[in-house]
Formats: structure tokens, C-alpha cells, sequence
């Protein structure tokens, strides 16, 4: 067989002749190794095994019942309730109007909407914050 003559990166894979399976056959006879390992933990029949059933689960029907039962009488609390019919569209409106209100002021050179100089801004921004923390509080 030629070899490559690209490096090894170290690792050296065997030949089909080297692979052994546990009950002792090559691996070139047609068998996975690591499908003979895989099915090695299973009885035949294809039952698990005692040791590896899970030991947590309730092995009668009372302890079932039992178990649901204290589970069921904790203290339960209220869902919250739902939204008020006005939140949403309030808080999308005062962020439309608080956009609004700033557009106006930079398109008028800060002549419009009040005289208050650059104090617009912050009136702009505080309709936009409060439209916002409304939003906040929407579920």
C-alpha cells in the first residue's frame, strides 16, 4: 500500500487487521466495535438491566398518589392580572407624539413647537420616556 505524503498529525489510525472487538473478532469480519460496546450493557432481549433502572421513580401507584398530593396542596399564588384595555395604546401614543414633537422642533430650526429655546428637547424626550416606561410594565 503507498503512503501519503502529507504529514501525520500524530495520531496513527490501525489497520482493520489491528481493531479487535470484545468478544475477540476482527473488525474487518463485519461487526462495530463500538456498536459490540454499546449493546454490551444491555441483557439479551433487549431489557435494561436492574442496576440501571432509575431508582427515583415511584415503584407503586400510593406513592404516586401520595407524591401528587403534597405537591398539589402547596400554598398556590394568584396569577397577575391582565393588562388595563388603555396601557398599550397610551404608551404608543405619547412615543408617536414625543417623536413628533422633536421632528417639529428640528424641521422649524427651534422655532416651533413652544418658545422655549432647547428646552424642547427635553420635553420631546421626556414624552418619549414616559410613552416607554409605560412599556415597561405591558405583558
Amino acid at each position: 500500500m503507498a503512503r501519503s505524503r502529507k504529514k501525520s498529525s500524530g495520531r496513527t489510525t490501525p489497520d482493520a487487521k489491528d481493531v479487535v472487538g470484545e468478544d475477540g473478532s476482527a473488525a474487518s469480519s463485519g461487526k462495530d466495535p463500538v456498536r459490540s460496546k454499546r449493546s454490551a450493557g444491555k441483557e439479551p432481549g433487549g431489557e435494561v438491566p436492574e442496576k440501571a433502572k432509575d431508582s427515583t421513580r415511584a415503584t407503586s401507584v400510593r406513592r404516586t398518589a401520595a407524591a401528587e398530593s403534597s405537591r398539589s396542596t402547596r400554598r398556590r399564588v394568584a396569577a397577575a392580572g391582565q393588562n388595563p384595555p388603555w396601557l398599550a395604546p397610551t404608551a404608543v401614543v405619547l412615543l408617536i407624539v414625543g417623536l413628533a414633537y422633536l421632528v417639529t422642533y428640528y424641521i422649524s430650526a427651534g422655532q416651533l413647537p413652544l418658545p422655549i429655546q432647547d428646552w424642547n428637547l427635553a420635553v420631546g424626550f421626556g414624552v418619549l420616556m414616559v410613552g416607554g416606561g409605560m412599556l415597561m410594565f405591558w405583558k
